[in-house]
């Protein structure tokens, strides 16, 4: 460990343990510093039972209360400070140069701003701390998105993937090409656009065919109120060290070496309203330190490969969900789909696919088998029925994975 990272940890484990209940219960026996591998590790069970146990400043120093997105149980409150507002601008705007973008870029935000959501916000502030014109248009709308494109002739776009496809689909509708508008960069949240190798995959590919623009990649997580954003080389998320410390580690919670994939644990450095040390976050990933293309130093986040709680067990096989979502992006014919999930028994699944377009269906069960060794059950499925499992009352954005176990 660097000097700098005892530095950042010995700051936040003094802070948490003097301000929040949570760790000030966790370490009241320890006298001395423990060093960060030896601090128990917390997960989202634990956040959501103990919540404002984590809140390690005043209530009147609270400038904004944001909620995560629910998708693996109760929504948690999360606040932050005026301070964290700012750490957050920082964070966002280191990753945007990551990307390229300059002040003199003008960038449509195509993501929510409303319903206690902090990845538009987060955005947001981060283009300001740049010097970015920003466009705070939203997701309600393709055909407003291409009108704004048209008027304002911005250079950038930040939007989750599927919600890029179908603007591009409205714009081969309207017969506007995307591929002669000025924007160059598309930044996209949400959602992967490479795999574990670092190529882009279906949905990627999609994306920079369309729009004539460069994907980039990014990874945030509402907990940690920071997000990880790749540049150029295209080679994992940078992230900032100075503001978050991340370890990869297997099912037993032992660290695994650079470039393979584990869970993903995250400690918060400058936080004060709710810094959290050694939160898992049940996303899976690798960690690399070599040194980037691009010149920095900083270690790079691999592309999310899945959930750790999603991973799928079928017949004596386990995989994760995105094996599946790549074979049914490739496959020709499928306009939409949804997997769901139930618990068979305590070591299988059950995994019925629901696919809407022309396909046979046979024929794309045996092509899920070829890559994946699993057949699933696959049915068409209407539009509106896939909606409805997509798309539930309250979600903040499209799945094509629902989790019934």
């Amino acid at each position: 460990m660097t000097l700098d990272f005892e530095k950042h940890w010995e700051k936040t484990f003094r802070y948490a343990k003097a301000n929040s209940p949570y760790y000030r219960e966790l370490f009241r026996s320890s006298s001395d510093m423990p060093r960060l591998e030896d601090v128990p590790m917390v997960d989202k069970k634990i956040l959501s039972e103990r919540n404002l146990e984590f809140l390690s400043a005043p209530r009147e120093r609270i400038a904004e209360i944001v909620t995560t997105s629910g998708t693996t149980g109760k929504p948690l409150l999360w606040m932050l400070t005026d301070g964290d507002l700012k750490r957050l601008a920082l964070n966002e705007k280191l990753s945007f140069e990551c990307v390229g973008l300059a002040a003199h870029d003008t960038v449509l935000l195509a993501v929510a701003m409303d319903r206690c959501f902090l990845a538009g916000l987060a955005y947001w502030q981060g283009l300001r701390e740049l010097g970015c014109a920003s466009v705070r248009v939203g997701p309600p709308s393709a055909t407003l998105i291409l009108e704004m494109i048209d008027r304002i002739q911005p250079t950038a776009i930040i939007a989750v993937p599927s919600f890029l496809r179908v603007i591009a689909e409205k714009a081969a509708e309207a017969k506007y090409d995307l591929k002669n508008s000025p924007i160059r960069k598309t930044v996209c949240i949400g959602e992967p656009v490479r795999d574990a190798s670092f190529n882009l995959n279906t949905s990627g590919r999609a994306i920079e065919a369309a729009w004539g623009a460069r994907a980039y990649s990014t990874y945030g997580v509402t907990e940690l109120a920071n997000s990880l954003c790749e540049c150029d080389a295209g080679q994992g998320g940078h992230l900032h060290d100075a503001m978050l410390h991340i370890e990869i580690v297997d099912d037993d919670g032992k660290h695994l070496p650079d470039g393979v994939v584990g869970e993903v644990v995250a400690t918060t450095f400058g936080v004060e309203a709710m810094p959290v040390i050694r939160y898992r976050t049940g996303d899976c990933a690798a960690l690399f330190r070599s040194p980037c293309a691009c010149g920095r130093t900083t270690p790079r986040l691999g592309p999310i490969v899945g959930r750790k709680n999603q991973k799928l067990k079928f017949k004596g096989a386990s995989l994760f969900p995105s094996s599946l979502q790549t074979v049914l992006d490739e496959f020709n014919g499928v306009e939409s789909y949804v997997i769901v999930v139930r618990m068979e028994a305590e070591l299988s699944d059950s995994i019925e696919v629901l696919v809407q377009g022309q396909v046979a269906v046979e024929m794309l069960r045996e092509a899920i088998q070829a890559r994946t060794k699993i057949a699933p059950k696959v049915r068409h499925a209407s539009r509106e029925e896939i909606e409805a499992l997509q798309m539930p009352p309250q979600a903040r954005k499209r799945n094509t994975f629902v989790d019934l176990r």
